[in-house]
């Protein structure tokens, strides 16, 4: 079969050299850019679907292959079994901000792989095969001689095919702008194209292989349990599979240029993880199947996060940890990224008002159940983790009141004249300070200020003191305490929960002196002299120092 000379020899690129040169400047993300890439092979499958099945029969699937490899010469390829790029398509296909023909699919805007391959890499070649047609073609693209000469016509090397099942599209990437994704960056850019093309891989007509590993679609274990209607406790023993799907229409903030176009609709499936994870929860804003906004939370990642705090609450809410689901937004614009969501005036507050009210709707209210509900893990996991628990607290405990000289520690019983307060050390310009005031406490009396500040000197943990001329109690936390350095520093959410309890100790100390009993000190005075010894470490460190000691 001889070479169809009547092919174009040569495709044009304007208008794209100034925008070739602006392309590496572009806020791009790995997964962003290679997923533009991936986007015109699945927009290729969707087109011609019917050809492919008919060609290759009902067992075949769309196959993307990203590969890459570090070293002298680091390369990026991405291959797929697609319709490939036919001749009709050759202009469009290489020429910037050229939209495909059919707008109903995942490729928009005729920019996606020029500018992410730009983005990538200095150098590249686009090999492709159409489906049914006799020619392979290879445009390469040497974007500093492109810039540098003013080339606006790139040669097509064509050469002739042979098996009429073997068509698609190799994109390889050289003399790279962006670092090979290796380690961590490689096991985050796999977790973000799982999480992104998640509805493809479940269908399964999408087999995705990074490095030849294959990747599989996330999935979402939904809550099997009573309905709580309050935190005391369920209301019966009946369970319930806690997820709700729902559709919602944006009347409200429709405002259309052309009066008959009608209001978009959002279809959406919300609910409550079986296991609260902070990572995982959030939702996931789906265009055209793929996700463009929230990919995040699947993908274990605090980046490209969507949790609004209409449906989520605060930082430290229940709902924070537990909600998670995917909205189909297809109806809606996106941006030349396809990374986020076009939101019209009006439209995000609209969707999230009918959201909630959607949870919210009787029988089993979605969200009352993600703030109610307390979960016990009583699972062999679970029990394992709290026995574990249990034995470092247990060996912390035994050395210190036991191995380090206890009697000195303790005193004698409950000698209370044993426990004195230890004067806190003059404060510096140094010393960090941040203070709230809680206002008038009627048994008091008086204001409280809960203060939290930073002071190696002081060796103190928590302190409680009056300041008689303002008629106020101060309750003092000091983060420089060897206990805080041990347990919040590395763990920033555990910080509330530490301060709740100390703001206790403290009311429960000004309310025994307020009342006359001129003791009441001993027990905060008991457990700052307790975390200043072997409670203040983890279980761990304290091996490890043993270990290199022995």
């Amino acid at each position: 079969m001889s070479v169809d000379k009547d092919t174009p020899e040569q495709v044009t690129i304007r208008p794209g050299i100034g925008l070739y040169a602006l392309f590496p400047s572009l806020r791009y993300s790995p997964w962003v850019a290679l997923g533009e890439m991936v986007d015109n092979s699945i927009q290729s499958y969707q087109e011609h679907k019917e050809e492919l099945f008919a060609l290759h029969g009902p067992e075949y699937k769309l196959r993307i292959e990203i590969n890459y490899s570090s070293g002298d010469n680091p390369t990026i390829q991405l291959i797929d079994n697609a319709a490939g790029i036919y001749t009709k398509d050759i202009e469009r296909a290489f020429t910037p901000a050229m939209p495909p023909a059919d707008k109903k699919g995942i490729s928009q805007y005729g920019i996606g792989m020029k500018s992410s391959a730009c983005w990538y890499a200095n150098f590249f070649t686009i090999r492709t095969r159409a489906l049914g047609e006799p020619i392979i073609r290879t445009v390469t693209f040497d974007i500093p001689k492109i810039i540098k000469n003013e080339i606006y016509e790139l040669d097509i090397e064509k050469e002739e095919a042979t098996n009429p099942k073997v068509h698609g599209t190799r994109i390889i990437l050289k003399n790279l702008n962006q670092p090979v994704p290796v380690a961590g960056a490689a096991s985050r850019l796999r977790s973000y194209l799982r999480s992104m093309y998640r509805d493809f891989l479940r269908t399964g007509e999408l087999v995705l292989l990074i490095n030849n590993e294959v990747q599989e679609a996330p999935m979402t274990n939904w809550l099997l349990a009573p309905y709580w209607p309050t935190d005391m406790g369920p209301l019966d023993d009946k369970n319930y599979e806690w997820v709700k799907d729902f559709e919602i229409e944006l009347n409200e903030s429709h405002n259309p240029i052309n009066p008959a176009d009608p209001a978009p609709k959002i279809r959406g499936r919300i609910g409550i993880l079986e296991k609260g994870d902070t990572k995982r929860a959030g939702l996931a804003l789906l265009w055209r199947r793929k996700v463009v906004q929230g990919a995040g939370n699947m993908a274990d990642s605090p980046d490209d996060l969507y949790r609004p705090g209409r449906i989520f609450g605060g930082a430290n809410s229940f709902e924070r940890q537990r909600v998670v689901g995917e909205l189909d937004v297809s109806e809606l614009s996106v941006t030349s990224f396809k990374d986020a969501v076009v939101w019209r005036e009006g439209q995000e507050e609209e969707v999230l008002k009918k959201i909630k009210e959607a949870l919210n709707t009787e029988p089993n209210p979605l969200l009352k159940m993600a703030k109610n509900y307390r979960a016990s893990d009583n699972s062999k996991a679970g029990k394992a983790k709290l026995q574990g628990s249990l034995s470092d607290v247990v060996d912390s405990a035994t050395r210190a009141l036991i191995e380090n000289n206890a009697s000195e520690q303790l005193g004698d019983g409950f000698e209370i004249t044993k426990t004195t307060e230890v004067p806190e050390p003059p404060r510096t310009d140094e010393t960090n300070v941040v203070q709230k005031v809680i206002k008038l406490i009627p048994q008091f009396n008086s204001d409280i200020i809960l203060e939290v500040k930073d002071q190696i000197a002081d060796t103190s943990w928590l302190r409680v003191r009056q300041i008689p001329d303002l008629d106020k109690w101060v309750i003092t936390i000091n983060r420089e305490h060897p206990f805080m350095k041990s347990f919040t520093v590395a763990d920033p959410d555990s910080l509330d929960p530490v301060l709740r309890i100390a703001l206790a100790i403290g009311i429960a100390e000004i309310q025994g002196l307020s009342s006359g009993f001129d003791t009441a000190g001993f027990l905060r005075l008991s457990i700052n002299d307790l975390l200043r010894n072997y409670l203040s470490s983890r279980s761990d460190v304290i091996e490890m120092t043993d270990e290199e000691n022995g």
